[in-house]
């Protein structure tokens, strides 16, 4: 080989690529590149749907547990009260020395269409206007024993008489009523024969001493509601979009202070409500739902003052609550466009419905539309929560 050859040869092998070879490699580097970033970012939106979905339906699946246990439990040591005046009852309660009910002002939102009194019913919804999520309020007791009502022979001062204190225990609250229409809650302190000391932390400062809390001519009765009885209500914080609880009894609260709502799940913008009716208050079939709203079932109809035997016959009829809990994706989604500038571009993006329509496969009359951010998803969860205390119509 000449010198001359291997020379062009050597040459040839060290001038690397020409400038049309590496733009054609910058070109299909930039190609996968995108196709790349194309695959990622289907990817992602696929995954934050999906991660957003499964975090709906844990808020979803949570809510509705927490209220179903509530309202499936309402009424418990209440139910055979019916024929002894507690059944409807305006209660009166304190703690750390200061009278919580019936309230003195309207609470704060989203509570704030529920009544200055509250009655022993197991459960009844102030409902919302509009938007407005409703309030659902359940009263129960957890008592250790089932014991049927207690005859009150005398109270005074914090000292209260009874004919039999038989699963009655220090720290458990008991309800008393004499048939006027009103109860009052106390808080136990000591049990030493037939005698019950109060105490004034859950309690009134004279009792359950007439003629404040009872009138001496009637016949009072108590019942154990147990060591944690709940007179609470359920709604959303529209605000910041959370189901939240609110205890009336303001338990641990100190004196003219007040404990305030405590959340129960996020990411939850809605509730609706209606009520299951037997045709009669003896009856236990559900054959008729109807709003918590207008002058039978709204919530000042079913607790007037004084109450009434139609309000009264009215509550009997409940036998079931039927709720719709909306929940929130907790990230916005990418809006999609209005159009695309290419046919050959493909966005990735959602835009959903401004409204929901809830409990769609009832009567037109019957349904919620709700307003909604189409740049969120949404899910509903509808469910019939039979309320099991009221479907109780044999009584002693």
């Amino acid at each position: 080989m000449t010198p001359s050859r291997m020379h062009s040869r050597l040459l040839s092998a060290t001038r690397g690529f020409s400038l049309i070879e590496l733009m054609v490699g910058i070109v299909i580097s930039i190609i996968c590149t995108l196709g790349m970033m194309a695959a990622f970012s289907a990817y992602e939106s696929q995954k934050r749907t999906t991660t957003n979905g499964s975090d709906a339906q844990q808020n979803g699946s949570f809510s509705t547990f927490m209220l179903e246990r509530e309202i499936r439990t309402a009424g418990s040591a209440l139910v055979q009260g019916r024929n002894y005046g507690i059944w409807g009852c305006a209660i009166d309660a304190w703690s750390g020395g200061t009278k919580r009910l019936p309230l003195t002002a309207a609470l704060a939102a989203p509570f704030d269409n529920w009544p200055l009194t509250t009655r022993a019913v197991p459960v009844l919804v102030a409902a919302g206007t509009g938007d407005k999520a409703d309030v659902i309020g359940i009263v129960r007791g957890n008592p250790i024993a089932r014991t049927f009502r207690t005859n009150m022979v005398s109270a005074s001062g914090t000292t209260v008489t009874v004919d039999n204190t038989m699963a009655i225990f220090p720290g458990e609250y008991l309800l008393m009523s004499d048939k006027s229409g009103k109860c009052t809650f106390g808080l136990v302190s000591t049990v030493n024969g037939t005698s019950i000391g109060l105490d004034t932390a859950g309690s009134a400062s004279d009792g359950f001493s007439a003629p404040a809390h009872y009138t001496a001519s009637l016949s009072a009765y108590i019942f154990d509601m147990g060591v944690n009885p709940a007179v609470t209500l359920f709604s959303v914080n529209q605000t910041n979009n959370s189901l939240v609880g609110y205890d009336l009894l303001q338990r641990g609260a100190a004196s003219g202070a007040s404990i305030a709502p405590y959340p129960l799940a996020d990411n939850v913008v809605q509730l609706k409500t209606l009520y299951g009716l037997a045709a009669t208050p003896s009856d236990v079939t559900v054959d008729s739902w109807v709003k918590p709203t207008g002058t039978t079932w709204g919530i000042a109809a079913l607790t007037p003052t004084p109450d009434t035997q139609d309000a009264n016959n009215a509550r009997s009829r409940i036998r079931a609550i039927r709720i719709a809990v909306v929940v929130r994706s907790r990230q916005q989604e990418r809006a999609a466009p209005a159009s695309a500038a290419s046919s050959d571009v493909a966005y990735i993006g959602y835009t959903g419905s401004t409204t929901l329509t809830l409990f769609g496969d009832l009567d037109a009359t019957l349904q919620y539309s709700v307003t909604t951010d189409p740049t969120y998803r949404y899910k509903v969860y509808d469910l019939v929560i039979p309320v099991r205390n009221n479907l109780i119509t044999k009584f002693f």
